[in-house]
């Protein structure tokens, strides 16, 4: 037998298996985007008829999944908390079980050039270099001086109400001088569920009176979110929708970030609360 011959036959066959499978992922995924559209013609013609915009992009729907997840907070361990110190690290545990940890940095670090960028991938080397598990958090926004990143699972992000997982903190040069951070461990708590389409989710806001004449949809994204403080905290699917309700003539911006359960349909308001001022509002989102 030449196996010289076979070896090469058994490598062509899986380089066009790998292709035909990655081909049909693709696929799957842009079908599911065009389906949620499709399938949705009366909830399409509703937003023309008062002028509602959709977002330019393609909602990402890859890795959205309807799992409720649970999330415990894992203890650093004196491993850990050793190994930021031999970093030149200063590291205070907050609370007997050492869930929480409190880190300066031994010297300020200037990221001006990330924070030119601001862009999720440019926070990834600072993260990887001073931030225990860093892979596991990205960027989600800067407040004031203070920089907040949420944890991923399975590359997508969980949101926690009042809270972040980690927070950067920096001086008023944009110096990062240290940070907070906490970390969970997640299971999913039940087994997958049918997903409610997007576009089911926009529905729901129209049903609801969320959206209303000349509104603009500015995002569609997917996330899990845990909205009541609980131990273990439970981590909901969510299609989470941005609304510019200012309309065109508007003077000031009157954002809205809305929440609509991805299982269950259910419609929660996530930033910002509905009693601040439209300057409140407008002040908090130029930051």
């Amino acid at each position: 037998m030449n196996w010289n011959r076979t070896k090469s036959i058994f490598i062509v066959v899986f380089l066009l298996l790998n292709i035909f499978l990655g081909w049909q992922f693709v696929d799957r995924v842009l079908e599911g985007q065009l389906q949620s559209i499709e399938q949705a013609p009366e909830i399409v013609e509703r937003l023309d008829d008062n002028n509602i915009t959709l977002p330019d992009e393609d909602v990402n729907t890859s890795d959205a999944r309807g799992v409720v997840l649970e999330g415990s907070r894992v203890s650093f361990t004196d491993e850990e908390i050793e190994q930021l110190e031999n970093n030149g690290h200063s590291v205070e545990t907050i609370g007997q079980s050492s869930n929480v940890i409190r880190v300066e940095l031994e010297e300020p670090m200037n990221i001006s050039q990330l924070l030119n960028a601001n862009t999720e991938e440019a926070f990834a080397p600072l993260l990887a270099e001073h931030v225990l598990y860093g892979e596991e958090y990205v960027f989600s926004r800067r407040e004031g001086q203070f920089l907040h990143f949420n944890q991923l699972y399975n590359q997508v992000e969980t949101y926690i109400d009042n809270d972040e997982a980690l927070t950067v903190e920096l001086n008023d040069d944009d110096e990062v001088i240290g940070y907070e951070q906490q970390r969970y461990s997640f299971s999913e708590n039940r087994d997958e569920r049918d997903m409610t389409p997007y576009m089911t989710a926009i529905r729901v806001l129209l049903d609801n009176h969320y959206l209303s004449m000349n509104n603009t949809i500015e995002r569609i994204e997917f996330g899990y979110y845990s909205l009541s403080d609980q131990t273990p905290r439970f981590f909901s699917p969510m299609w989470a929708v941005t609304v510019d309700r200012s309309g065109a003539d508007a003077e000031e911006k009157d954002m809205r970030i809305y929440l609509v359960n991805a299982i269950l349909s259910e419609q929660h308001q996530w930033y910002p609360d509905e009693s601040q001022t439209n300057e409140e509002i407008e002040d908090e989102l130029s930051e």
